[in-house]
C-alpha cells in the first residue's frame, strides 16, 4: 500500500532540517566574529531544540531516519570478523616496492627509506619477505616470515654489512632505526587468537567493526592488545591501534588509501603514528605486482 502523503512530509522535513541546519552554523560563525548576536543566538537555538520536542510523530519518525545509519550490516564475532579479514587478502603472491617516510612533529619529512615486499598469503604456510633498502638499493635488513599454526609466528632476520642472519628476539623490534617494528609493518596480529567485537565506529566515513585482538604473552611485546576497526564491506581493517592495559593508545595504524587489484583490494598508502611522541612514518606503496604461475 502507498501512503504519498508521509512521503512527501518527510521529504519536506528532512530539506527543512538540511537548511536549518546551515542556517545556524552559519548564525555560528557569525556570533564568533560578532559578540553582540550572543544573547540572539542563544534564544533562537533554544527555540529550536524546543520545537523538536513540539514536532507530529511523522516528523519524529522522519527526524530519527535521518539521523540514524541506514542500512549497516548485521554486527558478527570476533572471530568471523577476523576471519573475513584473512580470507580477503590475496591468495596469488605480490612484489611490492615503496618507501617508509619519516615524519617529525609537524609533519615534515625528514628521511626516505626505500623497502621491498614479497608477499604469499594464500600459500599453504602464509609467508612473507621484508626487506629495508639504502639510498642505493642494498639491502640493509631483511625480514622472513611464516604463520605455520597463526599465532606463533617463525621469523629469520639478516642485517649488518655484509648482510648475515641474527637472532631477532620478537618483531617488536625497530626497524633500521626508525619508530617502526617489524610488528608494525608485518601485521602478525591478523593470525591472532582470542578476537572480541568490543563495538563499531565509522573511519573516514566507512562503517567499522571493532575488534580487539590480546597479544600473545609469550611474544614479548609491549602492548597488551591490538584493536583493529574492520570494514565488512571489503574485508580489510581501517585502523589499528596498539594499547596498554589501561586502554591507551600507545600506537595507531591507520589506512589511507586502497588499490584495487581484480576483486581484491589492496592497503595501498597507511600512516604509524607514535601517540607518544607524536613521530609519524608514512608507507607509501609506489609499485605492485601479481606474480602469476607462467
Amino acid at each position: 500500500m502507498y501512503f504519498p502523503m508521509p512521503t512527501l512530509a518527510v521529504r519536506r522535513f528532512s530539506n527543512d532540517w538540511k537548511n536549518g541546519e546551515k542556517s545556524f552554523q552559519r548564525l555560528e560563525k557569525s556570533r564568533e566574529k560578532f559578540p553582540m548576536i550572543g544573547k540572539t543566538w542563544r534564544k533562537t537555538s533554544n527555540d529550536w531544540k524546543t520545537s523538536l520536542f513540539r514536532l507530529p510523530t511523522i516528523g519524529k519518525l522522519a527526524l530519527a531516519s535521518f539521523l540514524l545509519p541506514i542500512g549497516l550490516p548485521e554486527a558478527r564475532g570476533g572471530d568471523e570478523l577476523m576471519a573475513q579479514v584473512r580470507a580477503a587478502l590475496p591468495t596469488i603472491p605480490l612484489q611490492l616496492s615503496g618507501e617508509l617516510q619519516s615524519r617529525d612533529r609537524r609533519g615534515n619529512i625528514v628521511r626516505v627509506t626505500p623497502v621491498e615486499m614479497n608477499l604469499d598469503w594464500g600459500a599453504a604456510i602464509p609467508q612473507a619477505q621484508y626487506m629495508v633498502l639504502d639510498r642505493f638499493g642494498a639491502t640493509q635488513e631483511k625480514l622472513h616470515v611464516k604463520w605455520p599454526d597463526r599465532a606463533t609466528p617463525e621469523f629469520s632476520w639478516w642485517s649488518g654489512d655484509p648482510l648475515t642472519e641474527q637472532s631477532l628476539a620478537d618483531l617488536d623490534q625497530s626497524i633500521a632505526g626508525l619508530d617502526l617494528t617489524w610488528a608494525d609493518l608485518s601485521w602478525s596480529f591478523l593470525w591472532w587468537d582470542g578476537a572480541r567485537r568490543i563495538g563499531s565506529e565509522r573511519v573516514r566515513g566507512r562503517y567499522c567493526e571493532i575488534v580487539e585482538l590480546p597479544a600473545p604473552a609469550d611474544q614479548g611485546y609491549s602492548f597488551e592488545a591490538v584493536r583493529l576497526w574492520i570494514d565488512p564491506a571489503v574485508g580489510l581493517f581501517m585502523r589499528a591501534d596498539t594499547v596498554d592495559r589501561r586502554g591507551r593508545t600507545l600506537r595507531r595504524i591507520e589506512v589511507r588509501s586502497l588499490q584495487r587489484i581484480d576483486d581484491l583490494w589492496m592497503i595501498q598508502n597507511l600512516d604509524l603514528l607514535n601517540q607518544q611522541t607524536r613521530e609519524r612514518v608514512t608507507l607509501r606503496i609506489r609499485d605492485l605486482e601479481a606474480v602469476r604461475d607462467p
